[in-house]
């Protein structure tokens, strides 16, 4: 749930409160969610890793402005600790294979000709590393290439031979390349160049022919230097990724025991800079390079607010020898935290489940945040999202002389620094429902006060619905959220007030049922949760802000259940959060800036793909593990452990 929600055509000034506040609740339960799912050791280890390590490896001639880099650093290692893990197995079991061949058939196919990439060519001929990395071209966009490592030069040689051949076969037309012993084609898929090359023993498979002249030439300066032994200290264009200070400070900041299956470095600024880019390519507009000379407006959005200051994310993902677990770490590098990136001020503090939570929750997420410094930050950034200079003042403004909804001094001081987002099923209404809860500072005095504004706020719109809850003081409210202005996933969502805590609900009959029922069995006191907390203990420190356990063999049995009965199209008529993904991606309505084939893509696969060969839930549950994760401030930024485990876990 990664886009912000809109609402239908109300007043301006209920409308932006509404899209104000539901952001609040939901978009900062997404973004935790999207860092908690980053595959990310204790705090106080050792450092055994330094990026002089790299300089054996391809990595030592990519470029500084090198947007990502994703590494295997041995290939037969990572695919054999892959292999052993739950989800693979499920995948590679024989109750799968009816579908496995049909989505392996599909990837196959797209890999090879949209990218160049054959996964058997690669296990057959690979010796050490396999390396994809997103590289900066001419046009200032990002092209993806590909590092095959091979046994010696004449292997790389054979591997892109091979690979050419491949790829002639299934349609590519070879061109004129334009650098000298290279390959370059057109591939089948969306007219894109592939050059294929060697660089000593190491295999390039490039998407774009700048790109890859440039390679070619660093690789040649590289070799020339390190056949004249001395150091490479080519200034200007020729710096190197591992000579940029946020790759050496986050890479070097993980040791390599237990030995990494994936390491993985990423500029998101850079992305975000190159994806605007690319997006004005597509769509004909003209754009010029920026200078400092020209006005705020021209420079691109990430590069404006402070976001700058979000300088790399990087990680890395290995198995526990002793539990056989895969573990992950992932560091978020923001040494220089101003203007709206201000806003992710998270306060550390108890990270104990609550005993209100139900053992019922499918995945549940504490939280510590800090909403004084979000809202103290978030005008200039909501002003330029909506391009309209003053919006924020004026609709808080609005809000409360027109509403007597007084956001800035009435809500927001009151409210806690504890967020609790979860999940549970509700098999009567046949739905998955996500809640937020959202803690009232002295709950006796503010909490009324917190219950009027909501009735302000909703009392005059007609799509709402105001309900009441059998002993309990305040109503409830439902109301219809609608995303992507086409979809309603959400057509009856609910919130109200109710035991010292704000509520939200993407179901009012599920938080209803929730609110009066008796008290559950709480999550804190089950065997999983007990685990849970063996698990992360040696994680948990004073700088700890956020907690998360998702049992995933519960949080996905509704959307798998509907797609082995009735495919993806059956997810149109399921209120869920996976199930709203799932059909942004094959589902949504077609654009006119992108192309024919890219439209019908995602429909295609939807139509053609039969799901009902599924296993049973009940066979693929037994597959599908837990998953912890525990967040915690640095001096440089955030960091994020996770880890995959199951009932068997715990430390003996």
């Amino acid at each position: 749930m990664s886009r912000f929600l809109v609402f239908p055509p109300l007043d301006r000034s209920r409308t932006a409160a509404i899209s104000l506040f539901t952001t609040l609740l939901l978009v900062w339960g997404s973004t935790h969610a999207f860092t908690s799912t980053c595959v990310a050791e204790p705090a106080g280890r050792t450092v055994d890793t330094t990026v002089a390590d790299l300089n054996g490896s391809i990595t030592s001639i990519l470029p500084d402005d090198t947007i990502f880099w994703l590494s295997v650093p041995d290939w037969e290692t990572t695919v054999d600790g892959l292999d052993n893990l739950p989800m693979l197995r499920l995948f590679a079991s024989e109750e799968m294979k009816r579908f496995r061949e049909q989505t392996e058939e599909r990837s196959t196919s797209f890999l090879i000709d949209a990218y160049g990439v054959d996964y058997h060519t690669i296990d057959e001929n690979i010796s050490g590393e396999f390396i994809i990395a997103g590289l900066t071209t001419t046009q200032g966009e990002m092209s993806v290439t590909c590092f095959v490592q091979t046994p010696n030069e004449a292997a790389a040689g054979a591997f892109i031979d091979a690979t050419a051949t491949l790829l002639k076969q299934r349609g590519a037309e070879e061109e004129s390349p334009d650098t000298p012993g290279t390959v370059q084609l057109e591939l089948t898929i969306m007219d894109e160049q592939l050059v294929l090359g060697t660089l000593g023993s190491c295999a390039m498979l490039c998407g774009d022919a700048g790109v890859a002249a440039n390679l070619v030439n660093r690789w040649q300066q590289h070799s020339s230097t390190v056949s004249n032994e001395a150091s490479d200290t080519s200034p200007g264009e020729n710096r190197r990724l591992v000579e940029q200070n946020e790759f050496a400070e986050t890479i070097s900041a993980f040791r390599e025991a237990p030995p990494s299956l994936l390491r993985w470095y990423f500029d998101p600024i850079a992305y975000a800079v190159a994806s605007e880019k690319a997006s004005e390519t597509d769509s004909d507009q003209p754009s010029d390079p920026v200078t400092n000379e020209e006005p705020f407006s021209n420079i691109p959005f990430p590069m404006r607010h402070g976001f700058p200051g979000l300088q790399a994310i990087a990680g890395r993902a290995w198995i526990n020898p002793t539990t056989g677990d895969l573990e992950s770490r992932t560091l978020i590098h923001a040494p220089t935290r101003e203007e709206a990136l201000e806003m992710f001020q998270f306060e550390p503090g108890s990270l104990e489940i609550p005993k209100w939570l139900s053992d019922e929750a499918n995945v549940a997420t504490l939280v510590r945040w800090n909403l004084g410094q979000m809202i103290s930050n978030a005008e200039a950034v909501y002003d330029d999202v909506t391009d309209a200079p003053g919006a924020f003042e004026g609709t808080m403004e609005d809000l409360k002389n027109e509403l007597n909804v007084d956001l800035l001094g009435g809500l927001f001081p009151v409210i806690g620094p504890e967020l609790v987002i979860y999940s549970v099923n509700d098999t009567a209404q046949n739905n998955e429902s996500t809640v937020v809860s959202i803690e009232i500072q002295d709950p006796a005095k503010n909490e009324k006060s917190v219950a009027s504004m909501m009735y302000n706020l909703f009392v005059g719109d007609p799509e709402a619905r105001r309900i009441r809850l059998p002993g309990k003081r305040y109503e409830m409210w439902q109301i219809k959220l609608i995303v992507d202005e086409d979809t309603t996933p959400f057509s009856k969502a609910g919130l109200t007030v109710a035991d010292g805590r704000l509520w939200f609900c993407t179901h009012a009959s599920t938080l209803q049922k929730m609110l009066l029922r008796r008290q559950a069995s709480p999550l804190a006191e089950t065997d999983v949760y007990r685990i849970f907390d063996q698990v992360v203990s040696k994680e948990r420190a004073p700088e700890s802000f956020g907690v998360s356990i998702a049992r995933m063999d519960r949080d996905v049995k509704k959307t798998y259940e509907v797609l082995k009965s009735s495919g993806i199209r059956g997810l149109e008529n399921v209120e869920s959060i996976y199930a709203t993904l799932l059909r942004s991606i094959f589902l949504r309505e077609p654009t006119e800036d992108v192309s024919e084939d890219a439209r019908n893509a995602g429909s295609r696969i939807a139509d053609e793909i039969d799901f009902s060969v599924l296993p049973s839930y009940d066979f693929a549950r037994q597959f599908l593990k837990n998953l912890a994760v525990i967040s915690r401030n640095t001096e440089t930024g955030w960091e994020i452990f996770a880890v995959v485990f199951d009932e068997d876990s715990a430390s003996p």
